[in-house]
C-alpha cells in the first residue's frame, strides 16, 4: 500500500515527539555560535538541564543523537582494562553493551527477558555466583522503549555498584522529563539523555552529566578515544558557555524554549504528572477497544512508551499503516524479537486532549471493521474527565 506523506502527522512513536508549539518558532532563530546571544542561550539550557537531571554536576551538550551520548559516556568513563557489568532488559541495553565491548573485553552481561525488569537481589546473586569481587562500571537503561518497560530500582542498583567499587552510568534518553528521575537523590554517577523525547524539542542534541568524585577520577585518568566527545575538551569551553565545535544552533535555541516552557510555564513536576495521567488514560482506552497491554505489571510498565498486543485478526503492520494513511497518526512496531508482535504508543512531550481524542476515534474506526467495540461513549467520557494540561 502507498504511504501518504502527511505534512504534519501526529507523532505517537518512541521519539521524535511532537514539538511544543512555541518551539517551532524558536527553531527558526539562527545566531552565531561564538556570540554573546549564543552564550546566553547555552547557559540557560545547561541551567534548565541541571534542574531536570537534578544534579549538582555540570551538563555537557553535544550535537548528536542519544547514541552519541552513549558513546560519550563509554569513551570518557570506560578504559580498556575496566570490568563492566551491563544490565540488559531491552534493545537499548543490548546496544549499550555492544558499544562497551568496543572498548573492553571484560564485560559481564546480566540479562532478563523482554517484558521483565532486573531485580537487584538477582544481580547481586549473579555477581556472587560468578565470583566477581570488584567492578569499574555498571551500565543500565532507565526506560526501555522496546519493549516498554522501566527499571524503577536505580537507587538500589547504584548502591550495589558502589559496593563493588564501580560507578553507575544511566541511559535516560527516553525518560528524562517524562518520568521522575534524580541523579543526586539516587546517587547516580553519570547520566545522559537527548532532546527529542519527553522534552518536546527537535532531535539533534544530546547531553551528559557526571556528579561524583569517583566519576571525575575515572574521567581524569582515562584517555578519550574521540576528540568530538572528549569531556576534558568540552569542560574548557563550558566554562565560557560555549561548545568546542559548531553546534546545531537552531535546535539548541528550540531546546531552550522547550525547557523554558516546561520549567517556568508549567513546572517540571506538573509536566511529569501530565505524562502519568496520559499514560493511565491511554492504557484504559486501548484496553477498552480490545488491545491488551504487553507489560501487565504496572510497576514494570514504562510511562513514556506503552506497548500493546493488537487484536488477533490484525497485523501490526496493517494497523500501523492504516492509522497513518487515513488519520495521520504514527505509532510504532516492536523491534528485534518483538517486531510484528506489539504496537508501541509514545507518550512523550506535547500530546493534547485533542490528540488523545483523535487516537481513540481513529483506532475505533479502524478496529471496528473486525472487532466489536462496546462502551464507546464511556471511552470519550474518560477523556473528557481526565485532568490534562490542555
Amino acid at each position: 500500500m502507498h504511504i501518504v506523506e502527511h505534512e504534519d502527522p501526529l507523532l505517537l512513536v518512541p521519539g521524535p515527539s511532537n514539538l511544543i508549539p512555541s518551539v517551532r518558532k524558536a527553531l527558526l532563530r539562527h545566531v552565531g555560535h561564538r556570540s554573546d546571544i549564543f552564550r546566553r542561550i547555552f547557559k540557560d539550557v545547561v541551567t534548565y538541564l541541571k534542574e531536570i537531571f537534578d544534579t549538582e554536576g555540570d551538563v555537557y551538550i553535544f550535537t548528536a543523537s542519544g547514541t552519541g551520548a552513549v558513546e560519550a559516556s563509554i569513551m570518557n568513563f570506560i578504559s580498556r582494562n575496566d570490568k563492566v557489568l551491563c544490565i540488559i532488559y531491552g534493545t537499548f541495553g543490548r546496544r549499550f553493551a555492544e558499544q562497551v565491548k568496543r572498548i573492553t573485553e571484560n564485560v559481564y552481561i546480566f540479562k532478563v527477558d523482554y517484558g521483565e525488569v532486573p531485580n537487584v537481589d538477582r544481580i547481586r546473586e549473579f555477581l556472587e555466583y560468578n565470583k566477581i569481587r570488584e567492578l569499574d562500571v555498571v551500565t543500565v537503561v532507565y526506560n526501555e522503549t522496546n519493549p516498554g518497560t522501566r527499571f524503577r530500582d536505580l537507587k538500589s542498583l547504584a548502591k550495589l555498584a558502589h559496593e563493588y567499587g564501580a560507578i553507575i552510568i544511566v541511559d535516560n534518553v527516553s525518560g528524562l522529563g517524562g518520568d521522575y528521575f534524580t541523579c543526586s537523590g539516587w546517587s547516580i554517577d553519570v547520566a545522559f539523555s537527548s532532546s527529542q523525547k519527553c522534552l518536546g524539542a527537535p532531535p539533534g542534541i544530546s547531553f551528559i552529566t557526571y556528579r561524583t568524585v569517583e566519576a571525575e577520577r575515572k574521567l581524569r585518568n582515562n584517555t578519550c578515544l574521540s576528540t568530538y566527545f572528549d569531556l576534558k575538551i568540552c569542560k574548557k569551553f563550558l566554562e565560557r558557555n560555549e561548545t568546542p565545535f559548531t553546534p546545531a544552533v537552531n535546535v539548541l535555541n528550540a531546546l531552550r524554549e522547550a525547557l523554558h516552557y516546561i520549567c517556568d510555564n508549567v513546572g517540571l513536576d506538573r509536566w511529569i504528572r501530565w505524562h502519568y495521567s496520559r499514560a493511565e488514560l491511554i492504557v484504559k482506552i486501548l484496553e477498552k477497544i480490545g488491545m491488551k497491554t504487553f507489560v501487565e505489571d504496572e510497576y514494570k510498565r514504562s510511562i513514556t512508551v506503552l506497548s500493546f498486543k493488537p487484536p488477533e485478526n490484525f497485523k501490526v503492520s496493517e494497523l500501523k499503516l492504516e492509522l497513518y494513511n487515513k488519520y495521520g497518526i504514527d505509532i510504532a512496531d516492536g523491534m528485534d524479537e518483538l517486531k510484528g508482535r506489539i504496537v508501541r504508543v509514545g507518550n512523550m512531550g506535547w500530546i493534547t486532549r485533542r490528540d488523545i481524542i483523535l487516537l481513540a476515534g481513529s483506532l475505533i474506526a479502524v478496529l471496528s471493521r473486525k472487532v466489536e467495540i462496546e462502551n464507546v461513549e464511556e471511552i470519550f467520557r474518560l477523556i473528557h474527565e481526565k485532568e490534562l494540561l490542555v
